[in-house]
């Protein structure tokens, strides 16, 4: 598995407006190995929600702020078999 690749979409500057691709930055990295207890899913379909501006925003929010250069991780994910 040392040679599989993991996508992650990095959040690189907050969007004004309608979010744009330059929002966002796409990097790659390698796949560690699950250790004991923990899985590995292929995520095959994402979906940036509304419901994730809040998120992409530092004003106050019932959401708290994605920093800059870190993983959308909450972006709602579909997994299927």
């Amino acid at each position: 598995m040392s040679n599989s690749i993991n996508q992650q979409i990095l959040l690189k500057s907050r969007p004004v407006g309608e979010p744009k691709e330059s929002d966002f930055a796409l990097v790659e990295t390698l796949i560690p190995e699950p250790g004991e207890g923990e899985v590995l899913n292929r995520t095959i379909y994402l979906s940036l929600d509304p419901y994730m501006r809040g998120h992409m925003s530092d004003r106050a929010s019932y959401a708290s702020p994605v920093e800059l250069g870190s993983v959308m991780e909450r972006i709602l994910l579909l997994y299927l078999d």
